[in-house]
């Protein structure tokens, strides 16, 4: 087995639901709807190629959702983890997290 993929997508998405994460502590286990998906220059694009549905699960660090309401629409982006899972950027740079407020 070789090393993992360096991957990343740029994600819209619409938050329907989230719970605390069952495996990581300070994270949120969201599900969205997906709205778009888009390369990240010079990364994998592991997500998109996979999307077998309209809706994600994904982690997102809590304290980005604090005071984001259900229905809300975020860019972000995301890596596909080596067990599978869908992990947004922990500490984003201000320009790649953004939350419009519906």
């Amino acid at each position: 087995m070789g090393p993992p993929v360096e991957n990343l997508t740029a994600l819209t998405l619409r938050l329907l639901t989230r719970t605390a994460h069952p495996r990581l502590a300070d994270w949120e286990l969201a599900t969205a709807e997906v709205l778009t998906t888009a390369p990240v220059a010079g990364m994998a694009d592991l997500i998109s190629t996979n999307l077998t549905t309209e809706q994600i699960s994904l982690g997102i660090r809590r304290e980005l959702l604090q005071g984001v309401p259900l229905g809300a629409v975020l860019r972000l982006r995301a890596k596909l983890g080596s067990s599978g899972d869908i992990l947004a950027e922990p500490h984003p740079d201000p320009a790649d997290f953004h939350v419009e407020r519906t």
